[in-house]
């Protein structure tokens, strides 16, 4: 049975025992779109250099399985250190014996969407599918038909979530390859401020393939930092889209680091709808063996004085591959836009490859906006430098990319969380 065939059946499943209400409806419309699209293929201009053929020669399920490795695999996690609500799901199933939130607000709502969608029906159905698109996106269709679970969080207005939200998934490849398919819904109401971390890890020796959706509005005056972090190992592959959509006067500070994974692919889509809007996006990925990482991103400046900082950086070794695709879109009417991109790769190997292409596309007259990128090797001078200072040469070139790497983690606002990810990224290079 091939992949798609697997997924026809178990969305044939869903029917037969679905209650025919209008989350069935939504994702029914969203399974025919599914079909209408299919997987993107390399002809599809967007996936040119992101080849998802492999997938449809490995047989996939969704499970529930986990093994007994788990809770092992969670307690050793670097984020369990930090004070944080969590909420965790293991194979794409929520999982309240090993979550725990903490928050002493009860106004706000941190649980998984099943819960969600009977118990606050008014808030999510507001939300839900209202963002990320499924008519022209094949990966968010098939998530929105065959969503497994996910996080839930809704912060109401002038509220300020004290601790981090962590949304831990585990995917569990050790008795069969595996499906995953997370969805998670973040709302931000007015003057609202919250720290949300995205995490993804890996147990087991078998296939996975997981297709994240991601949903986040942000109303006006309102603060989110949103943090991901993929360190999935094995033979593991990743599609996240995540679709933020802000409204007048809010900030997102984006962050996110790639530090495994065979392959993954970050798509990353903000819309400002609303004036004094800020856009941060700041990402870091590191390859090895033949892994390959694409990351492409969208910043859709759709009112005037709004501004967005990007800054994108990758170090690739061995083998590996990686594609940075960065478009920055100013509509008619978005005049007094501020808008910087940046993307720069350092090649260790003369075997690995970045295919970089940063975008303007600007539709109004009085913006200020650049965009560049780089790809190199380590600075000769500053090695030397450091070497004749008495540094042995394979401590000085960690030095070096341990600096370049550090400004990307720096950028997360928990000082803690960052301590942990420098000692991580310094391990992993």
């Amino acid at each position: 049975m091939s992949l798609l065939e697997n997924i026809k059946q178990d969305f044939n499943q869903y029917k037969e025992q679905a209650e025919h209400d209008a989350f069935f409806e939504t994702r029914k419309h969203a399974f025919d779109a599914f079909e209408k699209l299919g997987f993107p293929t390399i002809k599809n201009e967007e996936w040119k250099y992101t080849n998802l053929k492999p997938l449809s020669d490995i047989l996939f399920h969704n499970t529930c399985v986990k093994s007994i490795n788990t809770e092992a695999l969670l307690s050793g996690s670097v984020l369990n250190t930090i004070t944080a609500n969590r909420l965790v799901f293991v194979n794409g199933s929520f999982n309240e014996s090993l979550s725990n939130i903490i928050e002493k607000d009860k106004s706000i709502i941190i649980t998984n969407i099943a819960s969600a969608r009977k118990k606050h029906q008014v808030i999510f159905e507001k939300h839900f599918g209202k963002y990320a698109k499924t008519e022209t996106e094949g990966l968010n269709a098939l998530n929105t038909a065959l969503m497994s679970d996910g996080a839930f969080i809704h912060v109401p207005s002038n509220k300020i979530v004290e601790h981090p939200i962590v949304i831990m998934n585990v995917i569990d490849a050790s008795e069969m390859n595996v499906l995953c398919q997370p969805r998670n819904l973040i709302i931000i109401e007015k003057q609202a401020s919250a720290k949300v971390i995205e995490s993804y890890i890996s147990n087991g020796n078998n296939a996975s393939f997981t297709n994240v959706v991601n949903e986040i509005f942000v109303d006006e005056h309102a603060q989110l930092h949103h943090y991901k972090l993929q360190r999935q190992t094995g033979e593991s592959y990743q599609n996240n889209y995540t679709q933020l959509y802000q409204e007048a006067n809010t900030t997102i500070n984006q962050v996110t680091l790639t530090l495994d994974g065979t392959m993954v692919r970050n798509n990353l889509h903000f819309y400002m709808n609303g004036e004094n809007c800020n856009s941060l996006l700041y990402g870091l990925y590191i390859t090895s063996q033949k892994n390959h990482v694409d990351n492409h991103t969208r910043v859709d400046h759709a009112k005037p004085n709004c501004f967005s900082n990007e800054l994108y950086k990758g170090i690739m070794k061995d083998k590996s591959t990686a594609v940075f695709n960065g478009k920055i879109m100013v509509h008619l009417d978005a005049q007094k836009t501020n808008a910087y991109q940046r993307n720069q790769n350092i090649l260790l190997s003369d075997e690995a490859s970045i295919n970089t292409k940063p975008q303007l596309e600007i539709f109004a007259d009085d913006v200020k906006c650049t965009h560049g990128a780089t790809i190199g090797q380590l600075n000769d001078e500053q090695l030397f430098y450091l070497r004749s200072r008495g540094i042995p040469e394979h401590e000085a070139r960690t030095m070096l990319l341990n600096a370049f790497a550090d400004e990307i983690a720096e950028m997360i606002k928990i000082p803690e969380l960052v301590a942990l990810l420098e000692d991580e990224i310094s391990n992993k290079l």
